[in-house]
């Protein structure tokens, strides 16, 4: 089955998705560490046969138009007017990763009747900002020093060595793509700092959290709690991988996934 990419206007701006596959709606959310192709290109050839994939550029990644103020619920109700846009009915499946992780959570715990299996991979912790969090993030000199600092940080080849298990992943293509997405991603974390968060956080159909094993940006204990948070989730490991199992181990990611989506 061949899943291609396509392009779409939501509120006068672009965006792109891969769209294809056959059987059961299937949503996948990428994290900041490049585009939805970098992300799910493994995911696009092991379950197409099995669902109608959709894996959308988010807004600030790839070429994707960013949104004005891209926060939680901003991203939210984009998601929101993606789906409906596409006529994408219920229920669907929605799987996230990392950044798309925590996305995907909030979608859940705001559409119950919409998402009836989720999975989290690597992924679904959610940033509370305090008051005095978000002012210091309003102070115009002290909130370029931070964000420039978060760039270099995302920018660096050191932070994408500690995301992999296998540095061999990080090839120059990879790497391009992953600094492309760098600027969206910090736009993100910025709103979020500046934003309440949704109080709508825990998901009630059935939840799988997975976890690559070697993941050094986000341990496996964050991964724990994150399962311990929604009732009934259940949490698995994936050995000799990091914060892209579905990249690195793409037969033993796909394997546990997938039966789990169909539910079986």
């Amino acid at each position: 089955m061949t899943v291609s990419q396509q392009s779409i206007t939501i509120e006068g701006r672009r965006a792109k998705f891969w769209l294809g596959g056959t059987g059961k709606s299937l949503v996948l959310l990428h994290g900041g560490l490049g585009d939805a192709r970098q992300h799910w290109q493994p995911t696009f050839k092991a379950l197409a046969d099995r669902f109608q994939i959709l894996a959308p550029d988010l807004p600030g990644f790839g070429v994707s138009d960013p949104l004005p103020m891209p926060g939680y619920q901003s991203y939210l109700s984009w998601i929101t007017y993606l789906l409906e846009l596409l006529n994408i009915g219920g229920p669907i499946a929605l799987m996230g990763n990392s950044f798309g992780a925590t996305l995907a959570r909030l979608y859940t715990a705001e559409n119950t009747s919409y998402v009836s299996r989720l999975v989290l991979v690597d992924g679904g912790h959610i940033t509370d900002a305090n008051g005095c969090a978000r002012a210091l993030f309003r102070v115009p000199g002290l909130n370029g020093i931070i964000f420039a600092l978060a760039r270099q940080i995302s920018d660096s080849i050191g932070n994408l060595k500690r995301a992999v298990y296998d540095e061999a992943l990080l090839t120059p293509d990879f790497i391009a793509t992953a600094r492309a997405a760098s600027p969206g991603f910090i736009a993100a974390r910025k709103q979020i700092g500046l934003s309440s968060t949704p109080t709508l956080r825990t998901p009630t159909c059935p939840t799988l959290v997975v976890w690559g094993e070697a993941d050094r940006l986000s341990s496996p204990v964050a991964g724990h709690q994150i399962a311990a948070e929604i009732p009934g989730a259940k949490f698995s490991l994936i050995p000799n991988a990091g914060h892209l199992p579905q990249i690195e181990q793409p037969a033993a990611f796909h394997a546990l996934v997938g039966p789990f989506l169909t539910g079986r």
